[in-house]
């Protein structure tokens, strides 16, 4: 409830933010990076700045943000909405959306009253690269180690400032490899080369903020949380009961401790992987014929096939994982890897596999991801095959769902892996993620190999393993969306 956080009187900053957050608030740097603990006023303080400093006439620029998630962007638009209201500014609010390249996007446009003869506007976004070009202005990029394409993002957005613009970037940490963290540790050698390093002519040159949960604690938050929320928390009893909410020390040491993962953020670290990985296991091959080769040897002695197919054209990979069922072990029968292919050789692939008999059995069941690219491809083999085909939409809760029964498939050794470096590179792009509204989501970034499209079609394939009716076991499928 915003009017119980905002202050009566917004023109009153030193009585109302804590020193880390004015320090943030009063930075004129060009560049600004805040390394963060979680859920610590950042983004509120930020959304505080940016309105001050247009309504006062200091800065007239557009300004431009954008969050990782849905979510947070209305959360910062509501923030925004209400300083401008305390200070009894009107202005014109627009709402759109959209969708690019598969993604969807959503901007919120606030056009303020004239200022020194200009109507600046201050405009939030979700994350899309595409949103940033040929815009000029102010930049911040929220939560950037959450971004989908973090690099992308920075790419477009950095000469968005071009023109006299300033910088801001402020995020948790999302393990070691994140571009945010490149970004801090090029910035710490400009601020001390002989502990950090020599810096080179394309590293940052940023103004760097560090605030941990002890510091925020230190400058006040337990006591300004008491006053909002009505509680008496001790400092010593809120540390503890954030501690209570992580559940490995890596975490809180992440989230809260600004320390980022040596992991990197992976939902299938290689030390997980590699007792599930082994030479029966089929490796990835891009001939068709090769494909069903390998799935009539290896499929001697399974009760049941099941596949999941990912679709990709350009970019990413249109991918068939198949698995084999014997008693609790699944092991990968064959993988199909196409890229740049019509979707005419798509659909035959697809047709071949389910038409095969493999030893005596065939193809139970196939999940086919109907999410872009797919749409149509899914819904012509649901209407070819019928109770044997299922498109699956990619929700966040169907995400969790099939990643989830990898993780666990993985973490039991029941599956079994091929020995192939690229599948394996492509199970550990995968990040589980917290987003600042609390929400779970997986990600990966798309690179040379594509975007995860193997572990995707692997996870399929168990849901179509699960789902699938066998003469051992009928399971149901669990989540949202399917």
């Amino acid at each position: 409830m915003l009017k119980h956080i905002l202050p009566a009187v917004a023109g009153a900053v030193s009585a109302v933010w804590l020193p880390y957050q004015l320090n943030w608030i009063n930075d004129v740097s060009e560049v600004a990076v805040w390394e963060k603990a979680r859920r610590i006023g950042a983004d509120y303080c930020e959304s505080f700045r940016c309105v001050r400093e247009r309504i006062s006439g200091e800065r007239v620029l557009d300004y431009w943000y954008s969050s990782a998630d849905e979510s947070a962007a209305y959360e910062f638009a509501e923030y925004v909405r209400a300083w401008l209201k305390l200070y009894d500014k009107v202005s014109e609010e627009v709402t759109t959306n959209g969708i690019d390249d598969g993604r969807e996007w959503l901007k919120m446009t606030f056009t303020l009253p004239q200022i020194n003869g200009r109507r600046p506007r201050i405009t939030v976004m979700t994350s899309n690269p595409k949103r940033f070009r040929s815009k000029g202005g102010d930049v911040c990029l929220s939560e950037l180690a959450f971004h989908q394409d973090a690099e992308e993002m920075w790419k477009a957005a950095a000469p968005t400032a071009t023109w006299g613009g300033r910088i801001r970037i402020l995020s948790t940490h999302n393990g070691h490899g994140t571009k945010f963290n490149a970004l801090i540790n090029q910035a710490r050698k400009h601020e001390d080369p002989e502990l950090y390093g020599t810096p080179r002519p394309t590293d940052l040159k940023a103004s760097v903020h560090r605030t941990d949960i002890y510091d925020a604690v230190s400058d006040g938050l337990v006591e300004q949380i008491n006053r909002v929320t009505g509680r008496e928390l001790t400092r010593d009893e809120f540390i503890a009961e954030m501690r209570s909410l992580c559940s490995t020390q890596e975490i809180w040491e992440e989230e809260f401790e600004c320390n980022p993962s040596k992991e990197g953020g992976s939902y299938f670290p290689h030390a997980l992987l590699r007792p599930c990985v082994t030479d029966r296991a089929a490796k990835p091959t891009e001939d068709l014929d090769t494909f069903i080769a390998d799935i009539k040897l290896r499929s001697k002695g399974s009760i049941k096939l099941s596949a999941g197919c990912d679709v990709g054209r350009r970019k990413d990979r249109f991918v068939i994982w198949v698995w084999g069922r014997n008693g609790t072990k699944r092991i990968c029968l064959g993988m199909l890897v196409l890229q740049n292919k019509p979707f005419d050789v798509m659909e035959h692939a697809i047709n071949t596999l389910m038409n095969t008999s493999f030893n005596g059995v065939r193809l139970t069941r196939i999940s086919i991801d109907e999410t872009g690219l797919g749409m149509q491809l899914a819904e012509r083999m649901v209407k070819k095959h019928r109770s044997r085909c299922e498109a699956v939409s990619m929700t966040n809760a169907v995400k969790e769902d099939m990643f989830t029964r990898l993780r666990a498939g993985v973490e039991e050794i029941t599956v079994e892996l091929p020995n192939d470096d690229e599948t394996l590179r492509d199970f550990g792009s995968i990040r589980k993620e917290v987003t600042i509204a609390g929400n779970i989501r997986y990600s990966a970034a798309s690179n040379e190999h594509g975007h995860a499209d193997r572990a995707t079609a692997a996870a399929l394939g168990l849901i179509a393993d699960e789902s699938a009716k066998s003469v051992m076991k009928s399971y149901s499928i669990a989540g949202e969306g399917l």
